[in-house]
């Protein structure tokens, strides 16, 4: 999809303001240092890349995660997920499976060990998440997977 180029008029209008999606500062021209605004506005590009469902360290400990709002349909259900957080303690020195399932018409993220495997019922795979020593040590992003199959 192609962008229309922006008038003056229009560039002048949004100086001071931000992108609604993504918060993204249009700011005005000349501004220095731009270093400190440049490194804001790629930071916020790639947080909000893709954002829908993320899995990513939670502040609320060492061995949580919390999981972006986000859309999604399992087996023809829309369902809706608010962010949500998920302790995953019980997953300390091994591999946890995160997925979102269907609950009855709502959504739900659920966690297994790796070892069991993912769930044989219809799912989307949200992330792996390796804990070890009481804190998570890598999350390698699953939600592809579902996205760029045949």
């Amino acid at each position: 999809m192609d962008s229309p180029d922006l008038t003056d008029a229009q560039i002048e209008a949004l100086i001071g303001t931000r992108h609604e999606p993504t918060g993204i500062e249009f700011p005005p021209a000349g501004l220095q240092p731009y270093h400190d605004w440049l490194i804001r506005t790629l930071y916020r590009l790639a947080e909000s890349s893709a954002g829908a469902l993320r899995v990513d360290r939670s502040a609320v400990n060492t061995t949580s995660v919390g999981v972006a709002s986000g859309r999604a349909s399992i087996g023809g259900v829309a369902l809706i997920l608010p962010a949500t957080t998920l302790e995953l303690a019980n997953h300390n020195n091994a591999t946890a499976y995160l997925w979102l399932r269907d609950n009855a018409g709502q959504a739900e993220v659920a966690a297994g060990n790796a070892a069991a495997g993912w769930p044989a019922d219809a799912h989307i795979k949200l992330a792996e998440v390796a804990l070890d020593g009481g804190q998570i040590t890598s999350i390698v992003d699953r939600r592809f997977e579902t996205v760029f199959r045949v």
